[in-house]
């Protein structure tokens, strides 16, 4: 069974823009609703190096470059960021290629869920939040601006796989230390080559949906799911791929959080992320997206000392 205790070390990006705010508080409200036990606040700079010139005229007078900018990120989170009891919290800036630098703080760390931010309007380059859900074992929340502070319903997308459950059950935790509603929703489609069955779309559209029904059905037996709350729907997808149907399902429920399970099931794969969420990042710009990995199934002995 999974749930929240698998994540204790969360990681939040931020690249100094206006953007930091809407992720510093999002992140307080995971860390309180998680019970993170630490979190890590990062930023990563190309250079920490000032300009000759400057160092040559001021250099005695002004402190490190990566001094100053914590001091300033700590201004910005002390105002944002509602410390739970019992949270250890630290500042870091380092230097260096922006993925990589995050990736290695990541592993480093033994961080079990990042937070990034995905822009829409507001100006920065941002960071590349893609690359590094791809590049790291850790669980990844895409954060858009302005993104609701309340988890009052959240969305599992279900393709009954061993993926689908761990995201499920991550889901039920969340509802027990929430409150919030869970729905889930499976999509389905008519397969290519149908017209050779002698049906019509519609029809083989029906047969595509008790066959789910049918899968939904073995999916949900294999679960305790004694005194969970939630309703399961489906939607059939009448386009070459699921990822837009399933945000236009979360946009039509009003939920707070899509959660999709990552395809990883091994430790190699457990970096990557499918298609489908890899998609449904391009598609959803407005609903925080939390992509759950197994990366701490395959934790080394040293990294399970370094926690301790």
């Amino acid at each position: 069974m999974q749930d929240l205790s698998k994540f204790q070390r969360m990681m939040v990006t931020l690249d100094l823009t206006e953007m930091d705010v809407y992720l510093i508080k999002y992140a307080s409200m995971i860390a309180k609703a998680f019970e993170i036990d630490a979190v890590y606040f990062l930023h990563v700079t190309t250079s920490l190096e000032l300009p000759e010139e400057i160092q040559e005229k001021y250099g005695n007078m002004m402190a490190p470059v990566d001094e100053t900018l914590e001091r300033e990120m700590q201004t910005v989170i002390d105002e944002h960021f509602e410390k739970p009891e019992n949270c250890d919290m630290h500042v870091k800036v380092q230097a260096g290629a922006i993925t990589d630098e995050i990736l290695k703080f990541a592993k480093v760390k033994v961080v079990d869920l990042i937070i990034l931010g995905r822009k829409e309007k507001l100006t920065g380059s941002g960071l590349h939040s893609k690359k590094i859900a791809k590049g790291s074992a850790s669980s990844v929340i895409f954060v858009p601006e302005e993104p609701n502070l309340e988890l009052n319903k959240i969305l599992v997308s279900i393709d009954y796989s061993e993926h689908s459950e761990m995201a499920f059950e991550i889901a039920i935790d969340i509802q027990k230390k929430t409150g919030a509603k869970l729905l889930s929703n499976n999509v389905y489609r008519v397969p290519v080559g149908f017209a050779k069955s002698g049906k019509s779309y519609e029809e083989f559209a029906e047969i595509m949906l008790e066959n789910t029904k049918e899968q939904c059905d073995k999916f949900f037996r294999k679960m305790n799911l004694e005194g969970v709350d939630y309703d399961h729907t489906y939607a059939l997808d009448d386009d070459p791929h699921p990822a837009d149907k399933i945000y236009r399902t979360g946009v039509e429920m009003g939920v707070d959080m899509i959660i999709l399970g990552s395809k990883g099931r091994s430790s190699a794969a457990a970096f990557l992320i499918g298609s489908v969420a890899e998609k449904l990042l391009m598609e959803d710009n407005d609903i925080p997206m939390f992509l759950v990995k197994k990366g701490n199934e395959n934790m080394s002995f040293l990294e399970a000392l370094f926690r301790l």
